[in-house]
């Protein structure tokens, strides 16, 4: 048989390359029933049509990129995988780019949304997100951002209150009788981070408390080097809150590895509601974030941008969710 392509395809059935082309691409402009005689000859060879061939031909595509820094984080594989779901809803393909934290492979994956013709891409950074590259590329337009925007506002976001989700974690501490709080960062450089870094430092102040930072690291080993602090400490905090739930499990497994017991010894609180989260031995207790809605109102805003020009900035509320891994302080 030879290489299929359009045609061959219009040779078996019998009519004009154009028309085949429009039985995939535009069909309502073809005859119902000359449109079905063409699926089922296409059905019949085994061809389909190329959707990048389409985007090319039409300058459009239902591609959308989702730009994350680390798919071995699951909060971004949770958030892909919310975002697939959102994303057929409404007809689209969601292309998934790992960056590996390289501002050079962001560059390359604009590049890409050029060439497919992409309606418009997602960025969930793990770094300030590069204002200076959406303009060089010209999709200050065309991209939503799962973070803030430092100094510009033409770029619409979705983030979570932090400083709520902070307030709550201390708030439940507090109730249980802790004073001494101590905190682990993990994500340095984001919005994000800092936004709960600083209203770590500004509520526990607040409440007679001397903050405590164990580690403000900007990997997943700021733990294990918070759990080495709090170890080397005379009078270590009763408990402690990790700036995102990996960072609380690395925390509970350093922990447990020279002996101090969760919650017996020290209570721990993570930040993001991740499903692992609830299977981790103890069960996490944890400031969940919205993950699924963030996909969801991220695809809306840039539908929104794309039909009016509205740029809009969502902040979403968090929940505490309270398991296994606090409890009052040891006697």
């Amino acid at each position: 048989m030879p290489d299929l392509s359009i045609d061959v395809v219009a040779k078996a059935a019998g009519v004009h390359r154009s028309t085949v082309s429009r039985a995939f691409s535009r069909p309502e402009a073809v005859k119902s029933e000359t449109r079905e005689h063409i699926l089922r000859v296409a059905e019949g060879l085994g061809y389909t049509m190329s959707p990048l061939a389409q985007a090319l031909r039409r300058k459009t595509s239902t591609i959308i990129p989702l730009i994350v820094p680390d798919i071995t984080n699951p909060f971004f594989a949770e958030l892909a995988k919310t975002m697939t779901q959102a994303a057929d809803e409404r007809g689209y393909q969601l292309m998934l780019c790992v960056t590996n934290g390289d501002p050079a492979k962001t560059d390359g994956y604009f590049t890409a949304m050029q060439a497919m013709y992409a309606p418009f891409g997602i960025v969930a950074p793990s770094t300030k997100v590069d204002t200076e590259a959406l303009k060089r590329f010209a999709f200050g337009h065309k991209v939503v951002v799962i973070d803030r925007v430092e100094g510009d506002t033409s770029v619409p976001t979705v983030t979570v209150d932090s400083r709520r989700g902070i307030m709550l974690a201390l708030e439940h501490l507090h109730g249980l009788g802790h004073t001494q709080i101590g905190y682990v960062s993990g994500i340095a450089g984001t919005h994000t981070a800092q936004d709960r870094m600083d209203a770590y430092l500004e509520l526990t102040a607040q409440s007679g408390s001397t903050p405590i930072v164990l580690d403000s690291g900007s990997d997943l080993d700021a733990g294990t080097r918070g759990a080495e602090h709090f170890l080397d400490m005379d009078n270590p905090p009763t408990a402690i809150i990790a700036a995102n739930d990996m960072v609380a499990f690395a925390v509970i497994s350093a922990l447990g590895s020279r002996g101090v017991r969760v919650p017996e010894d020290v209570s721990v609180v993570g930040f993001d509601g991740l499903a692992l989260g609830s299977r981790f031995n103890p069960a996490l207790t944890t400031v969940r974030q919205p993950i699924a809605d963030m996909g969801h109102i991220a695809i809306e805003l840039a539908e929104k941008q794309n039909l009016d020009g509205s740029v809009d900035h969502i902040v979403l509320e968090p929940e505490l969710l309270v398991r296994a891994s606090t409890s009052g302080p040891r006697k």
